[in-house]
Order: structure tokens, then sequence, then C-alpha cells
């Protein structure tokens, strides 16, 4: 468009059209529905934390009360038994081991008590606490009335005594031939005592049954059901185990057992206790000895043969010596050995 300069006065200036100011509404809106949502988020957030501190305010609350709890209960365990106390030091001894065993199962509770969530067994140790006090008061009373009772005799004893002080003078005389013939007696006694208790040893022996021709098979177990003998570790499924019991005339006939030992190569015994496996009391020295498995049998006193098994599912074998060891009555009586390569 052209412009008349000559007489700019009376010519009308051109102002161009003002643009559309732009719609923020939409933008707006979306800023704060984001908002909303980020302020319900903390909302919930602040809630759910609230919720989770208070539940573990009232845990921290509920211990709290649980200790003081156990704490008075122990204190008036103590109390209960030191009612006891009296003279006699085989009684206030009694007292002092079983106070000792409460402070052991109050340490064990204080010890749980250090986290909220060991409050279900700590309530339980609490009751066991509370059984052991009830428990030892009874055996307390127990110890109580046969001391009296052993007081009593003794007074009792003693008042015949100084009846009899009387008449010491005159039978004295009887008295030591008394005693002469007494410590004999005694001493007779004693030596059949001995000699009684040497018999049952050697009777005890004498009954163990022992046994021979031990033989251990590793076993594999083909699909038609049947078992083949193997020698390579990976291919044993179980242990197969035989041997003879000897005869025995002294030893009782009826039901007699032998408690079977199988040793891997580590020199570790496999024991499961689910399979029957135990722990046995060696006769000669009382060392406790583990053992698999027992094989019963009704002893009639003959000779007979056995056989066990130790197939117990993914039972692992390694290479190396297996070894079975048999025991009766608490006594070493045979063994037998496989190795598997």
């Amino acid at each position: 468009m052209a412009t008349i300069q000559n007489n700019p006065s009376n010519t009308p200036k051109f102002t161009p059209a003002p643009k559309p100011a732009p719609n923020r509404t939409p933008l707006l809106a979306g800023i704060i529905a984001v908002l909303l949502l980020a302020l319900a988020g903390l909302g919930i957030g602040y809630a759910n934390r609230g919720t989770e501190n208070a539940e573990i305010s009232s845990d921290l609350v509920e211990m709290e009360q649980f200790k003081a709890t156990a704490e008075k209960q122990y204190y008036e365990s103590l109390a209960e038994l030191e009612e006891m106390r009296g003279s006699n030091e085989e009684l206030n001894a009694m007292i002092d081991q079983q106070k000792e065993e409460l402070r052991t199962q109050k340490d064990k509770i204080t010890s749980l008590t250090r986290d909220s969530r060991n409050l279900v067994a700590a309530r339980r140790e609490l009751a066991e606490l509370k059984a052991q006090t009830d428990g030892y008061l009874v055996q307390l009373e127990e110890q109580r009335l046969a001391i009296a009772e052993l007081e009593e005799n003794n007074q009792r004893l003693t008042s015949e005594r100084d009846l009899l002080t009387t008449d010491l003078q005159s039978s004295r005389q009887q008295n030591e031939s008394l005693n002469s013939e007494r410590a004999v007696l005694v001493s007779e006694r004693e030596q059949l005592t001995s000699t009684n208790q040497e018999l049952s040893r050697k009777v005890g022996i004498a009954s163990v049954i022992k046994a021979n021709n031990v033989t251990v098979l590793g076993q594999k177990q083909r699909n038609s059901g049947k078992w083949v003998d193997r020698r390579t570790a990976k291919n044993v499924d179980r242990l197969y185990i035989c041997f003879n019991s000897l005869d025995n005339s002294v030893a009782e006939a009826g039901e007699e057992s032998f408690q079977l030992r199988i040793v891997n190569p580590s020199g570790e015994t496999i024991q499961i206790d689910a399979e029957g496996s135990g722990i046995l009391v060696d006769a000669q020295s009382g060392e406790q000895i583990p053992y698999t498995k027992s094989v019963n049998f009704a002893f009639d006193g003959s000779a007979s043969s056995h056989c066990a098994e130790w197939n117990v599912a993914n039972q692992q074998y390694v290479e190396g010596t297996y070894r079975a060891e048999l025991y009766n009555k608490g006594f070493f009586v045979g063994e037998g050995e496989v190795i598997l390569k």
C-alpha cells in the first residue's frame, strides 16, 4: 500500500489488527491436575507412613509392657525360691543352682526382646520360665519334706542313743563283739556284691551275639525292579549288607537287634533320623557312637543269616571305601567294606 506524503495530517495511520491471545486454559488444567495427583500421592504416602509408624509404636508399647511383665515374673520367681531357703546346705545349694538356671532363661528372654518381631517367642520362653519355677518349687518342697523326715529320724535316734548310753558300760563288750561281727558281714557282703557285679558283667559279655562274613555291596535297580551289583559310585542306588549271626547259648531267646553303622569315605557315619538312625553307647568305653539303622530279628540261640539295605532316595555316593560296622548290646561284633570307584 502507498502512502501520500504530501498531506500526512489528513491521511489516517494504518494500525495492524492485534493477534488473538493463545488459549492457555487446557495447559493450566493439565498442570493443576498433575499437581493434584502429586499432592494426593504425598497424602497417601504420609497416610501409609503414619499407619506404619502407628503399628511400630504399638509393637514397641506391647514389647515394653512384656519386658515389665517378664522382669516382674523373674523377680517373683527368685523370691519364691528364696522363701524355701533354710539352714540346710544341700537345700540352699539346690536353690542357688535353680536361680542360676532361671537367670540363664531370663537372659534368653532379654535377648529376644531386643526385636519386637520376637514377641511371640519371648512369651513362649517366659511361659517356660514360669513352668521351670513351678517345677523347682515342687522339687524344693519334696527335698524339704525329706530333710525334715531325716532330721526327725536323727532326733529319734539321738534320743534312743541317749537312753542306751546309761547301759553302755555293761553292754560295751557285747557291742564290740557285735561290731566285729558286723564288720565281717559288711566285708563279706561287699565282696559278694563285687563278685556278683563281675559275674553280671561277664554274663553280659558272654550274651553278646557275634557276627561274621560281613559283606557290603553297591547295587543299582533295573527298570524290571531287579537289583544288580555295581562298583561305580555314580551307578549305585543302595548299599546291601549281609552277615551271619553266630549261635550263643548264654543269650536269652527273643527279640534281638544289631546296630548297623555305615561309614563313608570321609569317615563320617551315614545317619538320617527319619530312617531309623540313632546313638549307641560303647559298653566298654562309654563313648557315644552314632549308627545308621537297627537290624532286628528273632533270636532262638542258633546261628542265622541276615541282610539289610540302606536305600534312601537321592542318596549320593562318592568314590572310596564304605565300611559297615555291627554292634550288639553296645559291643563291636563285626565289620565289612566295599570300594566304589
